[in-house]
Order: structure tokens, then C-alpha cells, then sequence
């Protein structure tokens, strides 16, 4: 149950969490971290306090102190460090591994391999969420920090199956638990064994159990501190899939919302993504995004200044905290390049931070997230099979500059979907019957719904749906046929005049491949529209020489066959309507970087009733664009990704600079009864022209460079 303390500290704050080694005990000053930290504009520090080892003078049997401690109590020393400053303490703990030592008195406390050893890192073994490790040994350790220290909150790193990329446990409490509830001993891993993918949730409830017995306990012993365990979303699938992490059914049991983009070889989006999402799953709740100041493998290497500000740019554009994480500042080797950019950022971040805070997003666009078909359809592939037609999505909304939010898709319901005019589902495979009837009850209603290859096919654990979602809504049933990865096909444009075809004047075909689900319509009998009524875009099969190869000689490329197979489904239903691509436009266009298949979903978006641009923006580069709302102002902020290229490495690159671009010409609609008063640039520090044109207020933007917000205030705001 969660607290009713106020914990609205963590809306605003900036944090830092630092990460002491066990070494730093002895040598570790207090207010010199306490002066690192305030020069950051920090409202809050968290630091290492217990789990692995102790930074204080624990009383819990077997909780060792940190070898290089002595007498010192560094807890106690940071909090009063801190106190001086005004910046809260919170304390770190990781539960995740122990020593050699208290495996040998408690082996029942750790993870097992499925030959039943213990599985090590750095000389300790791993322990296990289901254990008496977590259960009971860790609750003794929040007890004794809670009840010692004034904390304001507890972080928790690690908290999770399977840390560090180790093996799934096999432990005598997880074999009789899992058996309990299912009565089913513990699979191996076969996505197409339904037991395994009941294993799979599993793990996400039983992390979710142990979040709510900690916040039981810290409501019981210091209901005023908060409980903010840190979790992470998509990019990082292939860590909090194993780990059993999944916000979703942690949110209830915290007070706060931790999320994590530190892994610098993900998506140059992925903070914005997390923000959007944790912003639109619980608004009531603060907390933040950490970001890393240093690279993952090389932890004392800083990243780029240009990076780090594009990439924590884009979590206060949403209007919540970047978080920032640094280990190893007292070592003799450490990269400090990046530190004054950063800190010059955090000061302008706290400085303006009542600009972005409180607002409501503007946006009238929302893609739906789905982590049940993340790992349901995605299985052993799920980047391949999923993810990246989320981030072909992603993509095309910011490509073509629609401001957009992210919905989970465990939590569909009717009052959050009719905040918009649009919805996508890019293959939301594996959706809840739940989630499926709120999205009929939307469309029905008036809602506007686009949707790509198999959405709404499978129910959440990825069991066929006796009637597809897109067959109750629609009529749209499959054959069972499929073409599977097509190259080198093509869709041609049969009426080059209906606006989902708008932007493409001086062609007649898009690029085509990926995999193809033919349908029948109830206005056809076959897979094509029926006499008369060809879809606007239809299939023109691969033109290659041998079939799959996508090649074929020049002299013999031809387009011999056009055919009737539509690439798009347009249909009213009820009061709304759906749009339907029975291929895959989003993953193509992410993985070839295609605007037409970005320009064709940012069209099936806008072909909503009444659909008008919340905002336009004229100009080069690629921007990610956050809209926020209040009764008094307008929050715009543009954060660039347009960046020199490289060549590929493998791993997405580093960003070293990124490209100002110039003279950026913004339109925002105006809402109803919004006269314009000043228009003031956060970053450059200046006030700017705006004016009405007709429904829309206008200003052009001299510069920008990593980011910048565009603060309009009513006319007669204080």
C-alpha cells in the first residue's frame, strides 16, 4: 500500500547518486562529496550506505563493514555534511550479491545455477529476490539505517533476478514457489512453452512482492522517508527482462519513480522515451531519470558534454528531473572534462525548473508501449520482433515533429485514451483483454486508431486470439498466409490524392520489406479491397532474380506485376475509425532510416477527425519537440539529435558536437481564450518576439544548439 506521506520533494529535485567502492571507506571525505555535490545545484545526494558491505557501524550479523571503514560511521558524517548544504540524504543499498563466507553459513540466501552451485561475481555470490537474503537479512539492514539515520529516501541498485548478466536461479525457494503457484517445476527457456512464459511474468511478481514488503516496512519504521527502487524501460529489455523489473507492477509499492538510461549504446532517444512513459504511468509521483556521467564499461571516462546535455535535455522537457550518477570522483584517474558542462546545466535546470514542472502535456498523440509483447511476440528476439517498431514509431513522430506521449499498454483504459486524437499501436501484439475492450470502447467513440503487423492479435502471455482485435473492430480478418522477409518490394500509389498519400508528390512507390499479413476485408472477398474500392496503396512483389535474394541484374529489373493487396486499411468503426498497416513501416523505416515510411505514419496520424497541428516547426535537423500546458503559459522545448556521422562501429555512436541549427520557424496552437504575452528563451536567456496568426501563435527561434525551451506566458501572467 503506499505511503500517504508527502513526498512531493521528488518532483523537483535534482539528484546525484554516488557510488562508494569499498576502498573509498578510509579515505572518503565527507564535505568535499558534500561540496561536489552542491556545485551540481543538487537538492539531493544518495550515496552508498549498506548491502554489500556497510559504510557505517552496523550491529546486523552479517552485514560486514566496508575492510578500509574502522570507526568511521560515514553515514553519519554525509548527512551532516549534507544538512549544511540543504540537500537531502538518500541512501543507496544493493542487495545483489554477499560474501563467500555467508554463503557458506546461509547458502539457502543465494541464486543457484541449474546444477545448484552458486553463481560469483567479484569474488562474492549472487543472492536471491525469493530468499531469505532479501526477505529477511535486508529488511534487518533498511530497519537499522531507517531507524539510525534521518534519510529522506532509500535507493535501491540491483534489486533484481539475475544481476550482472548472470544465470537464471534455480534455487530451492524459487523451485518450491514457482511450484506453489502454478504446480509446475521451473522451465528452461522455450518461448513457445507457455510455462516459460508464465516463468517469465512470474519473476516481474515476485519483484513487485518485494517492493511492497520493503515500503511496508519503511511506512512502519519511517513513513516520511520515500522508497525509490530503481527500475528501467525498453532499451534496456535484455537486464530488467531477466531481472523480473517492470514498473508497471512496481509503481503501486514506491513512493517515488526511478527509472535508468545510462547504457550509452542505446538509442540517442531512450531518455525521452523513459520520461514520457514514467510521466504518463504515475503523474501524482516525483522521482527522476539517472543518466551517467561516465561511459558504461569505462566508469572513470567522462562522456561527451555535447551528449550529456542532449541526453538529460530531453527528461526536463518532459518536466521531470534528470538524476546524474558518478563513481570513482576520488580517484587519482578520473576524466573531469565533462563536469562544468554538466554543472552549468543542473544550475539551469533548478534556476527554471517552476517552468517545467506542473504543467500537462500538450500533446494529442500517444504510442502505446506494450512489455508484454515485448517478450511475449518478441521472445528471443525481441529488439527484431518488437522493439523496433516501437522505435520505428518513436522515430517517425519525431522525424515528422509531432509531439507525442508514450501510454503503457498494461494499463489501457478509456479515460487516458480519449485525452487524444490519435493512438498507435506499433505491433502491440500482445494486449490485455482489457486493454482490447478499452480500445474498442475509443474507437467506437470517436477515437482515432493506427496500427501496425500484428497489434492486438495474441492475449498479454502471447496465446492467439480467437478474434483478432483488429477483427472485432474492423471486420479485418487474416487468411493465415504471410509473406516473411520481403526485400527489394515496393508499394505503389493508387490514388495519389487521399491524405494518406499527402507528401509524396513525384512518386508512385514507397520501399516495401519485412513480413507481410494478407487480410480480407469485409467489403472484399478476397485479400484484396474488392471490385472498385483498391487501397490507396497496394503490394508490388520483390523485384529480384532469385526469390529472397533481393537481387536481381540491372537489365532484368522490371515490375511485372502489380497487385491488388493492400499496405494500408482505412475503415470507419462507430463514431471513429482505423488505419491499419499489415506490414511493418515502422521497423523498416527505423532500420533503413526511410522518411517516406515515417511521412506515412505521421499521415495516418493526421488523417484523425479534425486533426490540426499542435505545433509545426520549419526548419532543418532532426528535433524532438515537448509541448506543456498551463492556465498561464506554454512550455516548448526542441531538443536537437542532429549530429555529424560516423562510420558504424557496431554500437551506436558516441555524440562528440552536435550541429546549431538556425532560424527555426514555430507555429503552437493557440488553446481557446490564450492571448500571448512574452515569449523567453530559457537557455539563451532572452525574450523573443511571438504573434497570432489566426489560431496559431508564431516566433522564430534564432538558435539552437543542445536544447532550448521556449517559455510563453499569457498575456497578464505574474
Amino acid at each position: 500500500m503506499t505511503s500517504h506521506i508527502d513526498h512531493s520533494w521528488l518532483k523537483r529535485s535534482l539528484v546525484m547518486i554516488m557510488t562508494l567502492r569499498e576502498g573509498d571507506a578510509g579515505t572518503w571525505d565527507a564535505e568535499k562529496m558534500a561540496d561536489f555535490a552542491q556545485s551540481f545545484s543538487l537538492d539531493a545526494l544518495g550515496f552508498s550506505v549498506g548491502g554489500i558491505v556497510a559504510f557505517y557501524p552496523t550491529q546486523v550479523k552479517h552485514h560486514p563493514r566496508a575492510a578500509t571503514l574502522g570507526e568511521r560511521d560515514l553515514a553519519a558524517e554525509m548527512i551532516a555534511a549534507l544538512k549544511k548544504r540543504d540537500i537531502r540524504p538518500v541512501a543507496r543499498i544493493d542487495p545483489s550479491m554477499a560474501s563467500r563466507e555467508l554463503y557458506e553459513e546461509r547458502p539457502e540466501w543465494f541464486a543457484q545455477d541449474k546444477n545448484g552451485k552458486p553463481i560469483g561475481v567479484h569474488g562474492h555470490f549472487i543472492t536471491c529476490p525469493n530468499g531469505g537474503y532479501y526477505r529477511d537479512f535486508m529488511m534487518r539492514v533498511i530497519e537499522e539505517m531507517l531507524t539510525r539515520y534521518p534519510f529522506d529516501a532509500v535507493w535501491a541498485n540491483a534489486a533484481q533476478f539475475s544481476p550482472w548478466h548472470t544465470p537464471q536461479c534455480h534455487c530451492g525457494v524459487c523451485r518450491s514457489k514457482f511450484r506453489a503457484r502454478t504446480g509446475k517445476a521451473l522451465p528452461a527457456e522455450n518461448w513457445g512453452d507457455e510455462t516459460w512464459r508464465q516463468y517469465n511474468e512470474w519473476r516481474y511478481e515476485c519483484i513487485a512482492e518485494w517492493n511492497a514488503e520493503v515500503q511496508a516496512l519503511k511506512n512502519r519504521v519511517r513513513p516520511e522517508a520515500a522508497w525509490i527502487p530503481l527500475s528501467q524501460v525498453a532499451e534496456s529489455w535484455d537486464h530488467s527482462r531477466v531481472g523480473g523489473w517492470d514498473l508497471d507492477y512496481t509503481e503501486p509499492h514506491q513512493d517515488g519513480i526511478v527509472l535508468e538510461a545510462q547504457r550509452r549504446y542505446a538509442n540517442m532517444f531512450w531518455p525521452g522515451l523513459e520520461a514520457r512513459y514514467m510521466r504518463d504511468l504515475a503523474p501524482e509521483k516525483g522521482g527522476g531519470i539517472t543518466v551517467s556521467y561516465f561511459l558504461p564499461w569505462w566508469r572513470f571516462y567522462a562522456v561527451p558534454a555535447a551528449e550529456n546535455r542532449m541526453w538529460a535535455g530531453q527528461i526536463m522537457a518532459q518536466g521531470v528531473m534528470p538524476w546524474i550518477h558518478v563513481t570513482g570522483y576520488q580517484e587519482t584517474h578520473f576524466d573531469k572534462r565533462g563536469l562544468d558542462s554538466l554543472r552549468a546545466t543542473f544550475a539551469r535546470f533548478r534556476a527554471n525548473r517552476d517552468t517545467y514542472l506542473d504543467n500537462r502535456s500538450g500533446a494529442e498523440v500517444a504510442l502505446v508501449y506494450s512489455r508484454h509483447s515485448l517478450d511475449n511476440i518478441g521472445q528471443q528476439d525481441p529488439t527484431g520482433r518488437y522493439l523496433d517498431h516501437f522505435r520505428g514509431a518513436y522515430n517517425a513522430m519525431m522525424d515528422q515533429r509531432v509531439p507525442f506521449d508514450i501510454l503503457s499498454g498494461h494499463r489501457l483504459n478509456l479515460e487516458a485514451l480519449k485525452r487524444y486524437r490519435a493512438v498507435v499501436l506499433p505491433n502491440a501484439a500482445c494486449l490485455s483483454d482489457a486493454a482490447c475492450d478499452a480500445l474498442e470502447a475509443y474507437v467506437r467513440g470517436g477515437g482515432h486508431l493506427v496500427a501496425t503487423h500484428l497489434s492486438g492479435n495474441f492475449d498479454a502471455l502471447g496465446n492467439p486470439r480467437a478474434q483478432t482485435l483488429l477483427g472485432r473492430l474492423a471486420g479485418i480478418t487474416q487468411t493465415g498466409v504471410t509473406w516473411t522477409n520481403l526485400r527489394a518490394a515496393y508499394g505503389v500509389i493508387r490514388e495519389p490524392d487521399n491524405p494518406l498519400m499527402a507528401g509524396f508528390e513525384g512518386t508512385d512507390l514507397i520501399p516495401v520489406a519485412g513480413d507481410i499479413v494478407f487480410v480480407r476485408t469485409p467489403d472484399g472477398e478476397s485479400e484484396s479491397e474488392g471490385e472498385g474500392k483498391t487501397a490507396p496503396l497496394t503490394l508490388v512483389p520483390p523485384v529480384e532474380g532469385e526469390v529472397g535474394s533481393g537481387i536481381s541484374v540491372p537489365e532484368f529489373n522490371v515490375i511485372k506485376h502489380v497487385t491488388d493487396y493492400p499496405m494500408v486499411v482505412d475503415r470507419p468503426v462507430g463514431e471513429g475509425r482505423v488505419v491499419y498497416f499489415p506490414w511493418q513501416p515502422d521497423l523498416i523505416g527505423f532500420r533503413y532510416g526511410l522518411r517516406d515510411l515515417f511521412r506515412l505514419l505521421a499521415n495516418a496520424v493526421k488523417a484523425a477527425e479534425g486533426f490540426q497541428d499542435v505545433l509545426r516547426v520549419t526548419g532543418p535537423g532532426l528535433v524532438d519537440l515537448a509541448l506543456l500546458r498551463r492556465e498561464d503559459r506554454l512550455v516548448l522545448s526542441l531538443i536537437n539529435f542532429s549530429s555529424p556521422g560516423s562510420f558504424n562501429t557496431g554500437q551506436r555512436r558516441i555524440i562528440e558536437e552536435l550541429v546549431p541549427l538556425h532560424d527555426l520557424v514555430i507555429e503552437i496552437r493557440a488553446p481557446e481564450g490564450f492571448e500571448a504575452g512574452t515569449a523567453r528563451l530559457v537557455f539563451a536567456e532572452r525574450d523573443i518576439p511571438v504573434e497570432r496568426q489566426g489560431a496559431y501563435l508564431r516566433l522564430t527561434l534564432p538558435k539552437l544548439e543542445a536544447m532550448e525551451t521556449i517559455e510563453i506566458r499569457g498575456a497578464g501572467a505574474a
